[in-house]
């Protein structure tokens, strides 16, 4: 390979591997930065939710504009806007505000939806198609391994920095950007296509579009879908996304270029391919809970569970080259299902035995298959069933839209995911008190002047700190009378607690796993219609 190419291959993957390790970085952070905002989970979510809103609105524009300017400027723009977004989230650290986390979110996923489309079709077009998936096999090594190595980088960073300074989680991205730019000093910027003007009413129609689909679906409770669909943080949005749709798709079909080719739509195959982007953002977030769900299983202390989702990067890692060399012999349908069924293994490993035992061998065993997983479908086969299938001017927009699609999954998972959680610690109490509390037994808390910082420490407390957080809960709602007895129950009985706890929040975790393995069921079978043959789609 020349020179020029390697350092094009290094700029590019720097900046996938910068993307990618931003979407794990904030997974064992989440709770932490919960706690220090002074919010509960529903809303925590959001720092999440809405970097994948913003992320999803933002692609479809920056790949037509790099189809149109040439990658590289676009890129650099991009990595620009993310290394400036990051630097403000990091500020936020020292703002009793958690709008403003939000805000800086926002500019970070602006920056974030022109890297990943422009790398990958900068990479996959750099090499001839009987090498092309090798090379996609490199890139979904670099983004697999860097999204679940983030968690553990986070751990690290916040071991190291503390728990009150997880600004720094975020800042990390500042020098590894500024080299990136630096690197790209000595790249030429690629040859813009000479077409007619952006269409920026289409623009600015996707963006409407996409925006109110997802910020419904985000608020939409599956839990309670009657009572959501019909609130004013839902059907309004839908009603827009509704109106808006049907202007979308005539403009998109008169437009010279438009921002989404609609056409796309038109082929079986790429029907199927978008269809299987979609379940894949929707199993992915399974994969944001998985250090919450060690550090309950094993009893590891906030914020540290990160560390053993490494095991899914090794596996990942190891797993994603090999799919690259499959990719070119057998085809991105085949490496698929090798990986659907991975995925599928690791979570029923994790739902039905892990969960239970509390027991290292179990959750180790359901990460590695979950890792492999990740390593087979993540990234390089849905990037090159697409760039077989799209015409190659239109190879950064065609991805474009596969990312789309895959984010308007993963903007629909987290409030199911996050849902079976929270339904599940509505019943820590009531298991607690059947627990401990001898049969016959009352008390009652009515009247009691209950503190608001001494009901968030108990909606937030974890596995290592529920007993303490409980004995301060009760000691100021239980009558005098009644202390006698319950606050010395809780004392000795702080092992029964804590189990009691670990498997309650389970059944939660346990319902997101065989949720994430059904989703990967339906995977598996849409893939079983992509053919292999190659078609160009105009």
């Amino acid at each position: 390979m020349k020179k020029n190419n390697t350092l094009m291959l290094i700029l590019f993957l720097s900046g996938i591997f910068l993307g990618a390790i931003d979407s794990g970085i904030v997974s064992p952070a989440r709770e932490v930065i919960q706690r220090g905002f002074g919010i509960d989970a529903s809303a925590g979510i959001w720092m999440i939710t809405i970097y994948t809103l913003m992320y999803a609105v933002s692609m479809p524009t920056t790949s037509k504009m790099a189809d149109r300017l040439g990658h590289k400027r676009i890129y650099v723009f991009s990595i620009t806007v993310f290394m400036l977004g990051s630097l403000f989230c990091g500020i936020t650290n020292y703002f009793d505000y958690y709008a403003l986390l939000l805000v800086a979110r926002v500019i970070q996923a602006i920056g974030a939806g022109g890297i990943l489309p422009i790398a990958t079709t900068v990479i996959g077009q750099s090499f001839p198609e009987e090498k092309r998936g090798t090379a996609l096999g490199l890139v979904g090594m670099i983004y697999g391994v860097a999204t679940i190595i983030g968690p553990t980088l986070g751990s690290a960073l916040l071991s190291l920095a503390g728990l009150e300074n997880w600004g720094v989680i975020f800042l990390i991205n500042v020098p590894i950007a500024l080299l990136i730019l630096l690197l790209s000093r000595s790249i030429p910027n690629t040859p813009p296509a000479e077409k007619s003007p952006i269409d920026l009413l289409g623009a600015v129609l996707l963006a409407g579009f996409v925006g109110s689909l997802m910020y419904a679906l985000t608020n939409l409770n599956f839990f309670d879908f009657q009572a959501s669909i019909t609130s004013l943080s839902v059907w309004p949005y839908l009603v827009i996304a509704a109106f808006i749709f049907p202007f979308l798709i005539w403009r998109e079909l008169k437009a010279t270029d438009p921002i989404v080719n609609i056409r796309l739509f038109s082929e079986k195959d790429m029907v199927f391919i978008l269809a299987v982007a979609f379940i894949t953002g929707v199993g992915l977030m399974g994969m944001v809970f998985v250090p919450q769900f060690a550090e309950n299983t094993l009893k590891i202390p906030s914020g540290n569970g990160g560390y053993l989702v490494t095991l899914l990067a090794v596996f990942s890692g190891f797993s994603a080259p090999i799919s690259g060399k499959l990719l070119d012999k057998k085809g991105g349908a085949f490496v698929l299902r090798i990986g659907f069924v991975s995925i599928i293994i690791g979570t029923l490993v994790l739902a039905l035995f892990a969960s239970k035992s509390l027991a290292w061998p179990q959750v180790i065993l359901g990460l590695a298959f979950m890792g492999i997983g990740v390593g087979f479908t993540m990234g390089a086969p849905l990037n090159y069933l697409v760039l077989n299938k799209a015409s190659k001017e239109n190879g950064a927009s065609a991805l474009a839209t596969m990312s789309l699609i895959r984010s308007l999954g993963v903007a629909v998972s987290p409030n199911i995911m996050i849902g079976f959680i929270i339904n599940a610690g509505t019943n820590v109490m009531k298991n607690i008190n059947d627990a401990i509390i001898p049969q016959g037994m009352t008390y009652s808390t009515e009247g009691a002047n209950v503190s608001p910082e001494l009901i968030k420490g108990l909606q937030n407390a974890d596995v290592t700190n529920i007993v303490d957080r409980l004995t301060q809960f009760l000691d100021a709602v239980v009558p005098s009378n009644a202390k006698a007895y319950v606050l010395p129950t809780i004392e000795k009985s702080a092992d029964t607690i804590t189990l009691v706890f670990q498997k309650t929040i389970n059944e939660g975790y346990a319902q997101m796993f065989l949720m994430t393995a059904a989703v990967s069921l339906v995977g598996l079978v849409l893939t079983l219609f992509i053919e292999k043959k190659k078609s160009v789609t105009n």
